[in-house]
């Protein structure tokens, strides 16, 4: 094996390994929960309220409360969402800490890739 072939093979195989955990930091959870406009039109709303229940989201949302619990909770499953219950109401708020966590490990692991084959 020539020095060469041996500098592409480590090119090839550091790409290998930059594409797997790509795969693991492409949270479905995370990436789905953005995906959906009428979630993204929530996620808006929380931030504008700075928390919010269903029952205010509600008030400015066509969507059912049923509706609007799922997608909170989708968004609360992919971290993007905090929660907090003060008697029987659940409020939500926006979880910066982790949804940058998220985002910066799939930019992280983009530039990762970029370097390696482009």
């Amino acid at each position: 094996m020539t020095k060469k072939s041996a500098i592409k093979l480590s090119k090839e195989e550091l790409k290998e390994k930059t594409l797997a955990s790509l795969s693991q930091v492409l949270d479905a959870k995370f990436l789905t929960a953005l995906s959906e406009p009428s979630r993204v039109d929530l996620l808006k709303q929380v931030i504008r309220m700075e928390r919010a229940d269903i029952s205010q989201l509600s008030e400015k949302s066509s969507l059912d409360r049923s509706v609007i619990s799922r997608h909170l909770n989708i968004l609360f499953e992919a971290g993007i969402l905090g929660r907090i219950k003060e008697g029987r109401q659940m409020f939500y708020f926006l979880n910066p800490t982790e949804a940058i966590r998220k985002l910066r490990l799939i930019l992280e692991n983009m530039e990762e890739i970029i370097r390696s084959c482009c």
